[in-house]
């Protein structure tokens, strides 16, 4: 594994992340090839780059505050694979929640962009830890 390699992937990912922080959609885009393959692991689904919009547009709204950071990462050939830590309130006033997803991300050495991108997320264990956080508060 070329550790300059991981370390030019692993900027790009931290820079999406505060993309996404500051809702900035059209600089996170950037970062995808137009060819872009995307599958949603947790839906099963697979689209281009434009299925990328609605699950971002919703997480916004879910979470304004929604933050991803990336905790841990391991590279395997030009494809990453992304340990994310995420925090969001639920409502923009309901409970703060911390949960994890993963991402595979494959990049084209030349132009850094990502060519194909693969997440998960469990998305029952985050509505369950947004239940009870309710409760509990």
């Amino acid at each position: 594994m070329s550790s300059a390699k991981l370390a030019r992937y692993i900027q790009k990912m931290n820079e999406i992340c505060a993309a996404v922080a500051v809702h900035d959609l059209d600089k996170v885009l950037e970062y995808f090839d137009d060819e872009c393959v995307v599958v949603n692991g947790a839906g099963g689904t697979v689209g281009d780059k434009s299925a990328l919009v609605p699950g971002f547009e919703e997480m916004f709204a879910t979470f304004p505050d929604w933050t991803p950071r990336v905790a841990t990462s391991f590279l395997e050939g030009d494809t990453i694979g992304v340990l994310f830590e995420v925090t969001g309130t639920a409502g923009g006033t309901g409970p703060k929640v911390t949960w994890i997803g993963t991402g595979y991300s494959t990049f084209d050495p030349k132009t850094l962009k990502i060519v194909r991108d693969v997440y998960f997320m469990d998305e029952a264990a985050l509505e369950q830890k947004i239940n009870d956080a309710a409760l509990a508060g």
